[in-house]
């Protein structure tokens, strides 16, 4: 079964890192086909249950992802306009995917400015967009089949989905809501910090980890809990950390304010108390602009200092309660860092960066041990 996902272009790495850490997270095995303008296409290895593959899962989880859609037919985007050709792609499609009554809608998405301006040259807009105009002469062929068009709440869309190579005829099977982010957003919670991890990323994160439902996550430098929410959204357990017991008391606050449960903990990240091979996951974001907050004022060498060791310990300890062949996933603030996960038997599986403005950017690290 092909499967595409639309990414978004908001990061050049993580969207797709974020897609395969997921199906991995439910078991999926798949074969990586092509990527390409935004477009991850996979292969699928078909359900052996009755249970369908879990998509609606996968899409209720990604942060970076635009829509899921399944592939239903391959052309050269050269030959779209072949009437004869395309008619045939689409009557066996439909006979595929349409039941007797359904309503369809067609929708022409266009990935990659080749593509655009392909289609720009091609089609003659009459009254409308390049894509209505496709839409119109899609739909008009399905129609012919005795299928009623429904623009607003179609049983199925149908899109033909555009690269600057191909034209993919496709199923839109989810579309992932977005709103749910901007609902919870760091601002809008009870307790609230300022330069916290926004949802979106916070999400990405923990699906880099691979973390499954009822598996159990630890933040040890939880902060306000924004990591521990995305967590508990996922259905993982969630444990908390922080050496600051007003950061603790607020993060508790912040998870109940969700209806989700955890374990938060006041302590030190350099003594975690936990037994060895414990968790599931681990995924944190390394302390770096608290440091007068937890290193008492101290001078910049001395801070520097400080943050070495603590950064040293921290890891040591997480290696020790993370299960093997387990994840975490490390966000820091300096390139220097990476030589320190292999000297405690860490694998760098993954390594990506973000700017988070012009002066700051920031790494993430996915270690297996």
């Amino acid at each position: 079964m092909l499967i595409a996902f639309e990414l978004s272009g908001e990061h050049e790495t993580l969207p797709k890192a974020e897609v395969l850490a997921c199906l991995r997270a439910h078991n999926i095995r798949y074969e990586e086909k092509e990527h390409t303008d935004g477009i991850l296409v996979i292969e699928a290895e078909a359900s052996t249950s009755a249970a369908p593959t879990p998509m609606a899962e996968i899409a209720e989880r990604l942060g970076m992802t635009h829509r899921i859609y399944a592939i239903l037919g391959v052309s050269s985007r050269y030959r779209y306009r072949d009437e004869r050709a395309m008619e045939a792609l689409i009557k066996d499609a439909v006979d595929r995917v349409m039941e007797p009554g359904d309503t369809f809608a067609v929708r022409v998405m266009m990935k990659g400015k080749s593509a655009i301006a392909q289609v720009q040259m091609q089609v003659q807009v009459q009254g409308g967009s390049q894509h209505k105009e496709l839409e119109r002469e899609v739909g008009a062929m399905i129609k012919r089949m005795g299928y009623k068009v429904d623009l607003e709440k179609p049983k199925k869309t149908l899109v033909l989905l555009f690269t600057r190579h191909k034209c993919f005829l496709a199923l839109l099977l989810h579309s992932i809501e977005k709103k749910r982010y901007e609902q919870r957003k760091p601002h809008l919670r009870p307790f609230f910090s300022p330069g916290v991890i926004m949802p979106k990323l916070a999400r990405v994160l923990v699906n880099l980890s691979v973390v499954k439902a009822e598996d159990i996550l630890l933040d040890p430098f939880c902060g306000t809990g924004g990591i521990l929410i995305e967590a508990g959204m996922v259905g993982a357990t969630p444990i908390g950390m922080d050496i600051q017991a007003k950061m603790v008391r607020g993060a508790s606050q912040n998870l109940l304010f969700y209806h989700l449960k955890g374990h938060l903990i006041t302590a030190d990240a350099t003594g975690i108390p936990l037994r060895a091979n414990s968790v599931d996951a681990v995924v944190t974001d390394l302390p770096y602009g608290r440091v007068s907050l937890i290193s008492g004022g101290i001078n910049a060498k001395s801070r520097a200092s400080f943050m070495e060791r603590l950064y040293e310990e921290a890891m040591g300890e997480v290696y020790r309660v993370l299960k093997r062949g387990r994840k975490a996933v490390i966000v820091f603030n300096s390139p220097t860092l990476y030589s320190l996960f292999p000297v405690f038997g860490f694998n760098i599986a993954e390594r990506h960066e973000y700017r988070v403005h012009r002066s700051l950017i920031r790494y993430i690290a996915v270690l297996e041990k």
